[in-house]
């Protein structure tokens, strides 16, 4: 997937390290995506960060409708990939 470029359409605050919070309306840079919902994203200060896809559209269409609400916490757990997994890993796994 080539990076595209998307309008954030609803507000998303942070509860991990390496999310980026964005903003109705402020341009993002979306560098990856991924199976669980999330997206990697840079935005127009150059901080780059995980959030949740469906709070963005891309231009010119894609990535479904605007959600109803205009601030999301998602639904999906997501496990910060700053975390060392070492200290959570069940022990027949480490």
């Amino acid at each position: 997937m080539a990076p595209f470029s998307a309008t954030v359409v609803c507000t998303f605050i942070t509860s991990l390290p390496d999310e980026l919070s964005i903003k109705i309306g402020e341009m993002v840079r979306v560098l990856a995506e991924y199976d669980d919902g999330w997206s990697l994203c840079m935005n127009m200060n150059g901080e780059q960060g995980m959030v949740p896809l469906e709070c963005l559209k891309q231009r010119g269409g894609g990535m479904g409708l605007v959600p109803p609400v205009t601030e999301i916490r998602p639904a999906s757990r997501r496990t910060s990939s700053l975390v060392d997994v070492s200290t959570i890993a069940p022990q027949g796994f480490r």
